[in-house]
């Protein structure tokens, strides 16, 4: 009897924020579409597997390094990941700060999914960032940091874009992926419902309606999660004050940065968060 295919549910590196390299396994098929704020790299050492994303579905071929935004709904087709791999989730805060060309960001922010020619040298690349992420060096997670930000400007500059991708999405998705851009080109705005909606040519009460289902989490926190992840960049490269941290974010004011912090940061506070993850100053 063909036993089937095991379905994910949300692990610790997809509940919480921030950057995370981990080895990947056989996953299988994600339960339901998700989201998470973050630039999500895949490189899968044997096979194939495909993603719904953003209503259209796109193939993860092994030895490519592909990148996709997790903002935008994506779940797993049968038989889902089978195969192993080695995956990295980026927060966009920190992404949008590389200024990549020749329109990388806008192409992940749109729904598009990046894949890179074949390198044989990405692998090994992979497997040393992986032991720098685990090292409790100082310095080498700075220089993890460079060299990722190197490939991406390569991988921006040898990408061509994709062929026309095979439609099958659920209720609103090409509109939920509009959404979800809209939103992290303007989550340091003040936001309304009305107004997120009136882009995407949505009524208010449809929008909620919709972008729940298929994100799993109301447009309130999806706009949190991005205000902390900017936050938490702020936090760890600059030594800008709280209270400005809290404004530069997205927040009206620092009692609610602060919950919201404390919420989505596994109950830490900005300071102690700081002090934690503080990157090392280059010699």
């Amino acid at each position: 009897m063909r036993r089937s295919a095991p379905r994910l549910t949300a692990t610790r590196h997809e509940s919480e924020l921030g950057f995370h390299v981990w080895r990947m396994g056989n996953a299988g098929i994600m339960a339901a579409p998700h989201t998470h704020p973050d630039i999500e790299v895949n490189f899968l050492f044997a096979g194939s597997f495909s993603y719904l994303h953003g209503g259209e579905i796109a193939t993860v071929e092994a030895g490519r390094l592909t990148v996709l935004w997790g903002g935008v709904p994506h779940q797993t087709t049968a038989p889902g990941i089978v195969g192993p791999g080695i995956w990295i989730t980026l927060p966009l805060a920190w992404f949008l700060q590389w200024q990549l060309p020749h329109g990388l960001q806008d192409r992940l922010l749109s729904g598009e999914i990046v894949s890179a020619r074949p390198d044989p040298a990405d692998r090994a690349q992979l497997e040393r960032w992986l032991d720098d992420a685990n090292s409790k060096h100082p310095g080498r997670r700075r220089v993890l940091l460079l060299e990722m930000e190197a490939r991406f400007h390569r991988l921006a500059l040898v990408t061509p874009r994709p062929r026309h991708r095979q439609h099958a999405g659920p209720e609103g998705a090409g509109q939920i992926a509009r959404v979800t851009r809209f939103i992290a080109e303007h989550y340091r705005d003040p936001l309304t419902v009305p107004a997120i909606a009136a882009d995407a040519g949505m009524h208010p009460k449809y929008l909620m309606r919709v972008f729940k289902k298929q994100c799993g989490v109301s447009v309130w926190e999806y706009v949190t999660r991005l205000r902390v992840s900017h936050a938490q960049r702020l936090l760890i490269t600059t030594d800008t004050k709280i209270v400005d941290v809290a404004l530069e974010s997205g927040f009206a004011s620092v009692s609610p940065f602060y919950q919201a912090f404390s919420t989505h940061a596994n109950h830490q506070r900005p300071l102690a968060y700081r002090r934690k993850h503080r990157l090392p100053a280059p010699a």
